[in-house]
Parts: C-alpha cells; sequence; structure tokens
C-alpha cells in the first residue's frame, strides 16, 4: 500500500477505536483509587498517548517498532550473555 492509501485506512479503522479507547481510558482512570497500580498504568497511557497515535496521521509511520527492537534484539541478548561470561570468568579466577 502507498502512505497515503495506507493514512486512509488508519483513520477509516483504527482512528475510531481508539477515540473509543481514549475516551474509556479517561473514564476508566476517575473510578480507581489515586496510586494504584492501574492508576499508574493508565497514567502513563494517558500521559504517552499523542506518541501513540502518531501513526494515525503519517501513513509513512509504522505502525509497530518490530524492525528496530529485531535490529537491537542481538546487542541486548549479547550484553546478557556477555555479563554472564564475564561474572565467570571471575568467579573461576
Amino acid at each position: 500500500m502507498s502512505a497515503e492509501q495506507r493514512l486512509q485506512r488508519r483513520q477509516e479503522h483504527a482512528k475510531p477505536t481508539l477515540d473509543a479507547l481514549h475516551h474509556w481510558m479517561i473514564g476508566q482512570r476517575q473510578l480507581v483509587p489515586e496510586g494504584s497500580a492501574i492508576a499508574k498504568a493508565l497514567d502513563y497511557s494517558l500521559k504517552q498517548w499523542a506518541t501513540l497515535i502518531r501513526y494515525l496521521y503519517d501513513g509513512k509511520v509504522p505502525i509497530d517498532n518490530n524492525r528496530v527492537e529485531n535490529q537491537v534484539r542481538p546487542w541486548a541478548l549479547g550484553r546478557s550473555n556477555w555479563l554472564v561470561a564475564v561474572t565467570n570468568v571471575r568467579w573461576q579466577s
């Protein structure tokens, strides 16, 4: 799909769903006790809302960051494995 087609589909299909979710989250936030885990999760999500819906207004923006995640995963896994390897070398010394 072209970026324009993707943008149109996002506006038609995803925007109404996300608008309803946003409205629901605001309503739920008023019902939960301050400081609770759910309140913190809702607050975080509502603070990040503009970032979450950015893809709705630009057809070139991917809906997820899987591509980037897949590129950094080897470094994250390697870092964990390297830490274990260094710890084992120190322990044996």
